[in-house]
This record gives C-alpha cells, structure tokens and sequence, in this order.
C-alpha cells in the first residue's frame, strides 16, 4: 500500500459478510445478536449462531463475544483482519458458547492483524466449564474477564481445525496478557487440532487448567513461552511443533519452549496439572534460557521428545515435580533427546534418574530449516505460515505485477496484493486455486490482469471456496478487471483488434482456441476508467474460443460492464452481475456463444448512490451494423431485474441477432428496446434470431415498428406482465442448483 494509514485502509477491504438476506438494510447494525458485523466488520455480542463464509475477508474491531447457547461457526479460507487503531481486538467464548472453526489443509482459516507486528491483536479466549484448580474451583479470563472453571471435564467448547494465528500477544499489562488461543477450563468435548500461534507477544497456546485434548500444533517465534500450562491441565497433546529463530532475525528474544505449572500460589492444588504429552519437536534460539520448564508442582507424562536450543534443555523445579518424576508412575519422561544437559532444582531426580528412564542428553539435534522440520513432520505442509529460508512460501508471490513468462500458481487460500498490470504472456498459464483472494492496491496505479493471445488463466475456484478478486478501495471503478484476448473471430475492422485495456492483439479464425478455466470466480469493484474509450469490465472477453471455459463467475458493484464480449464464440454459464453501473451484459462485434443460466441484478440507485444502465446492451458492429460474422449469442435461463429508471432492462441493437429463450426482464421503464432493421428484420423472421418463453414487464419498444409488441406476443410463449417484480431471494430462489455456497454475494 503506498502514502495510505495502515489504520484506516486495512488489507484487503474486505468482501463483507453474507450473513443476511439480500434483502436487509446494509446500514442496520441490529441483526437480532448476531454482533455488529456489517460492513465486513466484527464487533460486539453474539447471541444466536453466525457463520462467517468460507474465502471471505473480515475485518476485527474490538472484542467479538460468543455469549452462551450461540455458535460462531468459521468456514474454510476465512481471514480475519484485527484492525490497527487504539481499540483491542480479540475473540471470547465464553462458558456454554461454542467456536466451530474448521478450515482445510489447503484452506486454512487465517487470523492476522493489519499490522503485522507481534503483539498488535489479543487472539482467542475459550471459557469452558471444565475443572480448575484455581482457587475455588474458577476463575475469570485475563482477557474479557469472563468466568471458566466447573467439574465438566467432558464439556464442548467446538471445534478448531486448520487455524492459524498471526501477530497476537497484546498485553494489558504484565498480569493482563493475550496468547495466541488461551484455554480456560476447556473440556475434553472440544476438538483442538492443526492450529499455528505465529509471532506472538505472548504465549503461543495457554492452558488454565481443563482437560481440552490437542494434536497437530505448531508455535513459531512466539516471544515469551510457545506451550504453557497451569490450574491443573490434564489433557493430551499430541505431535508439538516449537521454532524460535534467532534473536537478530526476529528482533526480539523468545522465553520457554514449555513453561509449565500446577498452581503458583499453592504447588498441591488438585486436580495436579498432568497432561500427556507425546512427540515433541522443540527447537530454542538460544541465550541462557530454559527449553522445558516444568516446576510449581505439575506432573507430566512425556514421551519422545527432542529439545534443543537452549542454554538449559529440561530444567525441573520443586518437589512435588521432581517426586513425582522419580517415582516414575503419575509422571515421566521417556525417549527424549536434549541438545544438551538436564538440569533440577533439587536434586530429586537427578540427571542420572532422567539418563536411568531411557533418556539422552547432549545429542546433536538439527532442523535448521521449515522444509527439515516439514521432511520429519509432514503434516505441517499446506497451512502453516514458513520461517526462515523459506519464509513467506505459504504465501508465494505476495505482490503481483509484471509479466508472467512462465507458469505460475497462485495457492490456495492465501491473499495476493495487485499492483499495476499483471501480464499473462503468450505461452505462459496463471493457475489460481480455491481460496485465492486477490486484492488491488489503492494507489495510483491501474490494476488489472491480462492474458494475451496464446496464453492461459486458470482460476478455479469452488462454491464453498470462490476465487475473489477485490479492492482496497471498495467502490466502483477501483481497478481494472481481467482482460482475457483470444483468437477466435471478431467482425472488427480486418479481423483484429486491440483491448481497450493492455492494448494487446486479439482476433483471428480459431473459434476453438482455448484461453483457460475460470470457475466459482468474484470480481468486486472493478471498472477503473482511462477515458470514455478505455474502460475496464469485470471481465472483458477479447475474440475468446470456445475451447474457453467459463462458468459460475459474479462481477459486484463496477462502474463499467459486468461481462462484455467483443467477438469470440466463448461460451459461458451461470453467470451474475450485480450492481454494476453501466451494462450487467454487453456483447459485440459478432460475439456467437452461448450464455445459459445468467442473471442480473441492479440496487435502487438511493442504495448504491449512482444509477445503473441496461442490464442487456447488445451490438453487432456500432460502425458497420451489417458486419459479419454477425453477433447472435444463443441466451437461455435469463433474469434480469433492474433499478427503475428511464433505461433499458435488454436493448438489442446496432444489427445484432439473438436467440433469446425463458427470461424474465423487469424494473426498468422499458424492459425489452430493439433497434436497427438488421436487428429487428432478424427477430420477425424468427428463424436466425428469435425471442422465446419470455416474460417482460412493459411493452417492447420497437425503434422502426418493425419487430412491434405484437410481435413479439405472437412468438413462442412470450409475454407482458406489468406486474413481474424479482426480489434478490425469489433469484437465489428460483436459481438455488447454480448459485448455493459462498461464491455468490447480493
């Protein structure tokens, strides 16, 4: 981002939320308890269930309160942004609340902070009504002070699952600090599982007592300790992953890999802390530090564990540990290899007892790098943020601009900032896969995509997991869209032309020439004008090939076209323009494919704050209309729902054909316009080009009363009914086989 405050253009401004009807009131912040969330923005209380949707971004602004009896449910590819301002950003679940939040290995749920510093946000907060030795028998969250504790060992605070924590750790002061997830009282109900605590401040993962059961995590470069316990935490915790990289590198020093406790103010407090651990990979950075810290009473079962980096590998304090570590029963460590001594406060259990249990110390232990540690434990692969050589490779590419030579993929699940022209060169192919978030930077550079003749864009996303290209700044006409020129057909002058956009070379006489995949795609805000001349669509299709696959894309709010295509025999389907100022639909210089199952939909102008024009605005040639080959695009399953107006809802001119079959045209004063004889003379022949099975709202308005309203009566199934009105759910209604999941956005 360039000359802008981080704290008030967050990365990524956001999709915003589906969690209401189309039909609600975007400035209503009472949405019946489910927390202020609107505009993309998370706040406040909730008190009924909420789903966050899966690939969408969501900004953080304070504490986001799950309240008893509701349910926060998380989708695959979420992220959320904690916002950069004065206020702390945190999420707390409190006792009788649960959290499902369940990403994928190749779509992780991702939360971060604006700014990515550790300490800027205070993580999450689970209050379960589990057991707590603390005094009795409960407490109050550091964060929130909300009440845990209880004797439900087997209670269920959800699910977390693929989750990754970035930058938490914002301290209150020294007693009033946040981890990456703090564990207070959780029941063993809960399903902890492939969670990463990245740059924390903080702890990376703390257990106030409770029996929660954890697997699959990883802690990295947190600065006080990775892994902490205390108040009698007696779950398991299987295959634990801590990295510290070195203090030069990170800018700061890190603590204990495990810093562990029973009670600090009474060491026999019962329940005893005595969680089970298994298959430690513990790697320090060095200083004069403890590795394991376990003291304050807490038992352990520990088996098959490294530790290394650090002054003091496994240091043990106070008698209670230490007794119980010798006698061997109700704790132990086995099959461990320390990088070095082991030390004990009290010579209980010695060095000598810890080498008796089948222990080594001074072993050489090394991983120096994610892909080490990935080759021993590769269960990390795919959601966790890399350090190191490797760091940032989660994340390929961050920035894209410049010309693509040679294949590239963007992965799954991560954001991509776009700066400037990205140029897909003859030759080379641009994968995308699910999950992708593509977000144009607010500057002064124009932003848009191009794929030239001979290249490919392969960008498939999924309906739960939608590709979604997007802006910082969330209006219309913030960036430029996808130009996509194949070498199929256009009746331009001489068979060639160049995008308004990228001035690149498309046209020719391959009709099959194939361009790519674009699959479960959402382009927001698009439309970034040079001139009345030069104007960017959601997508532009420059002489496109049918060998092209396009289906289930959504162009939201552009201030140009949705969807235009300027020749070519692509063929597309379910396709959704929403908002879009100018055109939904636009087709040219003799565009001939089919479009099945396409909808558009146009906001009152009092909502979006700028008018719409035809939903359908329809050409052959506007220079020569008799230009062949002619357009006449073959269009089935059609709504189109305009904002009022003096406008057009579908305006086929300038000697365009069409085959036109079951649509609905309503909300403009006049729903169906045609123009030009060639169009007109077309349409009453019936034969070349017809209009079918279609319903409009008013009276065709014929420009030469050639193709009159009684014609168009007189065909096939047609008719006018001035009370025809389509509300956003009648569409999601009437179009729910294509358009269910996240992709869409009304």
């Amino acid at each position: 981002m360039k000359s802008l405050n981080r704290k008030f253009f967050s990365v990524a401004l956001l999709a915003g939320l589906t969690l209401f009807s189309a039909c609600e009131d975007d400035e209503n912040s009472d949405n019946g308890g489910g927390g202020n969330v609107d505009g993309g923005t998370l706040s406040g209380t909730i008190t009924q269930d909420v789903t966050l949707t899966a690939g969408t971004t969501y900004r953080l602004s304070g504490a986001y309160t799950v309240e008893e009896g509701a349910t926060l449910t998380i989708e695959p590819g979420v992220r959320i942004v904690a916002v950069y301002d004065d206020i702390v950003d945190y999420i707390l679940v409190k006792q009788g609340a649960r959290i499902n939040a369940e990403g994928t290995a190749s779509s992780p749920i991702v939360m971060t902070s604006e700014q990515e510093e550790a300490g800027a946000w205070g993580g999450i907060h689970i209050c379960g009504r589990a057991h707590t030795n603390a005094e009795g028998g409960v407490g109050s969250s550091e964060i929130g002070n909300a009440a845990y504790g209880g004797n439900d060992d087997s209670d269920n605070s959800g699910t977390l699952r693929y989750v990754r924590l970035e930058y938490t750790g914002y301290a209150f002061d020294e007693e009033h600090e946040a981890n990456g997830i703090s564990f207070y009282g959780v029941g063993n109900g809960t399903t902890v599982e492939y969670c990463q605590a990245y740059k924390g401040s903080d702890d990376g993962f703390e257990f106030f007592g409770g029996s929660v059961n954890v697997s699959n995590m990883v802690v990295t470069d947190c600065s006080d300790d990775s892994f902490d316990w205390t108040e009698g935490w007696n779950g398991t915790a299987t295959n634990l992953i801590a990295v510290q990289e070195p203090e030069d590198v990170l800018g700061y020093d890190c603590d204990c890999l495990i810093e562990a406790d029973n009670n600090e103010m009474n060491f026999r407090s019962t329940p005893i802390s005595n969680p089970t651990l298994s298959n430690l990979l513990l790697l320090g950075n060095g200083g004069e530090k403890q590795g394991v810290l376990l003291r304050r009473g807490t038992y352990v079962k520990m088996d098959n564990a490294q530790i290394a980096g650090k002054a003091e590998p496994l240091r043990v304090e106070s008698t209670e540990t230490e007794n119980a570590l010798l006698a061997g029963t109700d704790a132990y460590i086995r099959n461990t290899r320390l990088a070095g001594n082991f030390t004990c406060e009290n010579n209980v259990y010695t060095a000598s007892e810890f080498l008796a249990d089948g222990n080594q110390t001074y072993q050489t232990i090394s991983y120096p790098s994610y892909d080490d540690v990935a080759a021993a434990c590769p269960w990390i692969e795919g959601w966790t943020r890399q350090w190191g050589a490797n760091a940032g490779e989660d994340q390929p590419q961050q920035v894209l601009s410049g010309s693509v030579t040679s294949d590239v993929t963007l992965t799954a699940g991560t954001t991509y900032t776009l700066n400037g022209a990205y140029t897909v060169e003859e030759g080379a192919t641009l994968t995308i896969e699910p999950g992708v978030r593509l977000v144009a930077a607010y500057d002064d550079i124009v932003d848009y995509i191009l794929v030239k003749q001979g290249a490919k864009i392969n960008a498939i996303g999924t309906a739960d997991n939608p590709i979604v290209m997007t802006a910082e700044l969330e209006e219309a006409g913030a960036w430029g869209g996808i130009h996509i020129c194949g070498r199929a057909h256009t009746n331009a002058e001489g068979g060639v032309g160049s995008s308004e956009i990228g001035n690149a070379t498309y046209g020719g006489t391959d009709d099959s020439d194939n361009s790519g995949t674009l699959r479960y795609i959402r382009l927001e805000y698009t439309g970034y004008a040079f001139d009345e001349e030069h104007e960017a669509n959601g997508i532009s299709f420059y002489g496109v090939g049918n060998g092209t696959t396009v289906d289930h894309c959504e162009a939201y709010r552009g201030s140009d076209d949705g969807f235009e295509f300027f020749g070519g025999s692509v063929n597309v389907s379910n396709m959704l323009v929403v908002s879009c100022s100018d055109d939904s639909f636009d087709w040219t210089e003799g565009w001939n494919g089919t479009a099945t199952d396409i909808v558009a939909y146009q906001e009152a102008e009092s909502t979006l704050g700028y008018d719409c024009d035809c939903l359908i605005e329809a050409d052959n040639n506007g220079d020569n209309n008799a230009a062949t080959p002619v357009a006449n695009p073959t269009l089935t399953n059609v709504i189109l729902v305009g904002n009022g107006g003096e406008g057009n809802g579908a305006l086929f001119r300038e000697g365009t054909y069409v085959k036109l079959d079951n649509a609905q045209i309503c909300g403009k004063a006049t729903a169906l316009a045609v123009e030009t004889t060639y169009t007109e003379n077309a349409l009453l022949g019936g034969t070349e080009a017809y209009i079918h099975n279609t319903t409009i709202s008013s009276p065709v308005s014929s420009e030469n009363g050639i193709y009159t309203n009684d014609a168009f009566l007189a065909a096939e199934g047609n008719n006018v009914d001035e009370n025809l009105s389509l509300t956003p759910e009648d569409i999601q209604s009437a179009c729910s086989a294509w358009m269910d999941g996240s992709w869409v956005r009304f």
